[in-house]
């Protein structure tokens, strides 16, 4: 991780900053977090309160505008942990800045059972006191449509980069494969549709996996703060339960606590549904992933993407078996 020290003044996060809350402005160092063309996160530390880090997140406005309606009209009036949000800056048309409490550094782990008994607690509460916020139903919409079009897009993707040089034989077997399934699924997409039918909308992070969450102890106990809501929206909570791409074999949530959570508010949702929800979730979420990766495939050195397309397509052929929606 990069820390710079130097010339802090002068950094764009720092005049955004000071833009939205003046007085100590100068942090004692900014580590980056993530910085890419279109995006960038960074660690301004002793500018909060107290002395405490500031999270200075710069992204589109269109995904802004999302994160902000979460973090201003949601996330606070529910019974939920939350990260403060300071508040929101524009840069210019298309881009603009979010400042939020850092997280800490401590991320969330599938592995232990505190955690998975935390993140089902957690969900549950989310899903269900988010159900009829009207702000949260304006939201896109994350339902069956919405993972449709990943799946369109990542094989149109895939389609239009065959012809890269830098793949193999055994490379353009592996995607080919991968058309090949979602031409299937697609054709059969209106199983997915039957499957998601009844099942309660509401709020979906819909990245809900290890690096977007993070755990920190307090006085007041241990508490979940999910980050990088760009992703969210309005839909069933298939792709929250799921196991993250990559990870099919290490469950996130302790179902059956979320099950009996939300059956508070969602009687009819029983553990087979709540399964249903799982596996739905499977699938959405490898085809996710299946287009993000997709966008790797139009450089030179394919190796990472491609090492990802092969977990993904081991993984959503064991999904796709065991519901039987290709078959």
């Amino acid at each position: 991780m990069e820390i710079m020290r130097t010339d802090l003044f002068e950094h764009p996060a720092v005049k955004a900053w000071s833009e939205l809350l003046p007085g100590r402005v100068e942090p004692e160092s900014i580590e980056i977090l993530k910085e890419h063309r279109k995006s960038a996160v960074y660690r301004l530390t002793g500018v909060g309160p107290g002395g405490s880090a500031v999270i200075a997140k710069r992204c589109r406005m269109a995904t802004a505008l999302i994160e902000r309606t979460i973090y201003e009209e949601i996330l606070p009036h529910r019974p939920i942990t939350a990260l403060h949000y300071y508040g929101f800056t524009q840069e210019d048309d298309e881009f603009c800045w979010l400042f939020l409490e850092d997280a800490g550094r401590e991320q969330f782990s599938p592995l232990l059972e505190e955690h998975r008994t935390l993140a089902a607690r957690w969900l549950a509460r989310m899903h269900t006191s988010a159900a009829h916020v009207a702000a949260a139903a304006r939201l896109p919409d994350r339902g069956p449509d919405h993972y449709l079009e990943h799946l369109r897009s990542g094989r149109h993707t895939i389609l239009s980069n065959l012809t890269n040089s830098a793949l193999t034989a055994d490379d353009l077997a592996i995607l080919e494969t991968i058309i090949s399934l979602c031409d299937t699924l697609e054709l059969r997409w209106s199983r997915v549709e039957e499957e998601c039918e009844g099942l309660p909308s509401t709020l979906v992070h819909g990245d809900f996996q290890p690096k977007n969450v993070h755990v920190r102890v307090s006085r007041a106990g241990t508490g979940l703060f999910p980050i990088d809501w760009e992703t969210a929206g309005w839909g069933i909570a298939a792709a929250d339960l799921a196991p993250a791409a990559g990870h099919v074999s290490t469950p996130q949530v302790d179902i059956a606590l979320y099950g009996s959570m939300v059956r508070e508010c969602w009687p009819g949702l029983d553990l087979q549904a709540i399964q249903r929800l799982v596996t739905v979730g499977g699938l959405f979420r490898r085809l996710a992933a299946v287009h993000w990766a997709s966008r790797g495939l139009a450089y030179e050195y394919v190796e990472e993407p491609m090492a990802c397309m092969r977990i993904y397509l081991a993984e959503l052929s064991e999904t796709n078996l065991a519901a039987k929606w290709t078959k």
